[in-house]
């Protein structure tokens, strides 16, 4: 575990959280998915990354890594506090994918 990645995703995680949600994710084509639903599901996962203080099972990781390339492909159709709010889900996803790949890896 990374103690860094954890200390960045716990703030990132946190502004998240106090953030209003954007209108301008209800109006948003949902072709590569239903933000609300993508919303949702990473909120899962990314909540039990931080409660388990930076460990995150195999089948939780999957479906953050899922939804973070859908919110890449929703992203070009975002403005504004719409698109600060994806990207950081976004941000979160990777950073904890890298933490994970560390670990594999084994450094």
């Amino acid at each position: 575990m990374n103690e860094a990645v954890l200390i960045e995703v716990t703030v990132l995680w946190a502004e998240h959280l106090g953030a209003p949600w954007p209108e301008e994710l209800y109006q948003v084509d949902d072709r590569d998915g239903d933000v609300v639903e993508i919303d949702g599901a990473m909120a899962g996962c990314i909540s039990t990354y931080v409660q388990e203080r930076g460990v995150l099972d195999a089948k939780r990781s999957r479906i953050l890594q899922a939804c973070a390339r859908d919110l890449q492909r929703i992203l070009p159709r975002l403005r504004s506090e719409g698109a600060r709010h994806v990207r950081r889900l976004i941000r979160i996803a990777e950073l904890i994918g890298r933490s994970e790949e560390a670990v594999t890896s084994g450094s």
